[in-house]
Formats: structure tokens, sequence, C-alpha cells
């Protein structure tokens, strides 16, 4: 027998990119919980970010916050026998990523000696935060909480960016793009995540043959779609899809959520 688990982007997949808003997807999640099939979010949003979308759809399964920082999976639900992690709150955490405040402090030296033109979540404002994101005041204190990475805006030159990418490599870090930010992050990525949470499902399950489907729509799904077995590129406003080299996706017809809904409710 196969049991399926479902990885998801937020932003632009299974939300719509400005209005944040899922209805148009609530059909195929209702089907997947009808199913018992896992919704897992695989998200660069905060963990207090995504434990709103969860109470909004209804959701209880493990995630993945900050572009792989950690994945958290409810306590005693998964078999964690050979697995390290911590407990934090309500969670079995598996931290992949590199601590916020050592972030920043790598992020504020590298700012000040080499004076580019980029700003973080960390020099922002709350009501910065909610203006370039566009989120409400409140979900943009939510995100305001970071844990393992840290979202910056950068008005460069793309000469700046690759030297700033050079630089960042040199103290163990890198950037990878979302849908309205960069990110700076350690070595994880939402592929390792993908892999580590698909091999414990295994272990707990190991009556089953573990199937996973991805969808994402930016630079930073790429690992998660390159680590399912079934990958599915969802088209974004502009009319465009994410190219990925050497992967052969899934294209949804239509955009955000509604092409989220489309392709799992086709899959199923």
């Amino acid at each position: 027998m196969k049991k399926m688990l479902v990885f998801t982007d937020l932003d632009g997949s299974l939300i719509d990119h400005d209005t944040y808003d899922f209805e148009a997807a609530r059909p195929a999640l209702d089907q997947l919980r009808s199913h018992a099939i896992p919704v897992i979010i695989c998200s660069s949003k905060t963990r207090a970010e995504i434990e709103v979308y969860r109470s909004r759809m209804g959701l209880n399964t493990p995630f993945i916050t900050e572009n792989g920082g950690a994945i958290l999976i409810p306590h005693h639900t998964l078999d964690l026998t050979g697995t390290d992690f911590v407990q934090k709150g309500p969670y079995d955490v598996v931290e992949l990523g590199v601590p916020y405040a050592d972030l920043c402090t790598i992020w504020e030296d590298i700012r000040q000696g080499e004076g580019f033109r980029m700003k973080g979540f960390s020099e922002m404002t709350v009501e910065e935060i909610a203006t370039h994101s566009g989120l409400p005041l409140e979900e943009a204190r939510l995100a305001a909480k970071r844990e393992y990475s840290e979202p910056f805006m950068f008005s460069d030159t793309p000469d700046q960016l690759e030297r700033l990418a050079g630089l960042l490599k040199e103290r163990g870090l890198r950037t990878t793009r979302g849908g309205r930010f960069y990110h700076l992050i350690g070595q994880n990525d939402k592929g390792r995540a993908v892999r580590i949470l698909s091999r414990i499902y295994s272990e707990t399950y190991t009556d089953r043959t573990i199937r996973t489907v991805g969808l994402g729509d930016s630079d930073n799904d790429i690992p998660m779609l390159r680590h399912v077995d079934v990958p599915i590129v969802i088209r974004k406003k502009t009319g465009e899809w994410q190219h990925i080299q050497e992967l052969d996706p899934v294209y949804s017809g239509k955009a955000g959520p509604e092409g989220w809904a489309e392709e799992i409710l086709a899959l199923l």
C-alpha cells in the first residue's frame, strides 16, 4: 500500500500572492483530509505565521519553517527513533538552520563593512515589514519572529548580489530568493527538510510505500521539487512559471491557489 504526502509552499502557491487568501484551494484541502493525506506546509514563513495558516486550514500535520530551517512535528505523531530533535512547546523540532542571532551578527558585519544597498527584517519596524510584504500589521509581527533566516530587500546591482553571495559563502551562509524577498540562511533548504521528513514517515509507516508530491512557484521551492516523486510548478500571476533545469515537472494551468487545487484534484 502507498501513503501520499503533499509538501506545499504557501505564498503564490497554496495562498494568493497578493491577498494571502486560500479559499480557491479549500475544496482540494477537504479532499486531501477525507483521504487522510497529510498536507505539509514547507515555507519561508516563520513558525508563528504558519501556525495561523494551519489553524485556518484545519491542519494538524508536521510543517517546515524558514526555507528548511526546522521541521516541527506535533508530539507523539511520528517515530523519531534515531533522529536528533529538541522539544519546543507542542512540537518535536528537528533543527537544521543557523540560529537567528548568529545570522544577524554576520549580516550586520557585512552590511556595515561593505556598504551594500540592502535592508533586512532585523533593521525594519513592524510597520515597514507590513508595507513591503503587504501583510496586515498583526501578521507582520508574526513574520518578524525569525528563528533561522533573515529576509531582506536588495536594491544593488546583480554584480553586487554575486559579491554578497561570495562573502556569505565564506561565512558558511547563502541566499535564496522567495516571492518577495531574498533570504539569508545557513546550509539548510526545503529539499533537505523534505528528505528528512519523508524518511521519518517511511520509518513510521513501515507497511507503506511513501509517495511524495510537491507544489511551489519560486526559486526557493526548487530544492523541494527536486526531492519529491511528483513535482508541480504553480503558475505565477504574471503568467510565467519558475524554470527548473533537468526536471520534468507538472505545470499548473492556473495561478496560485486555483492552480494548486486544480492539480491536486487531478492527482486524486
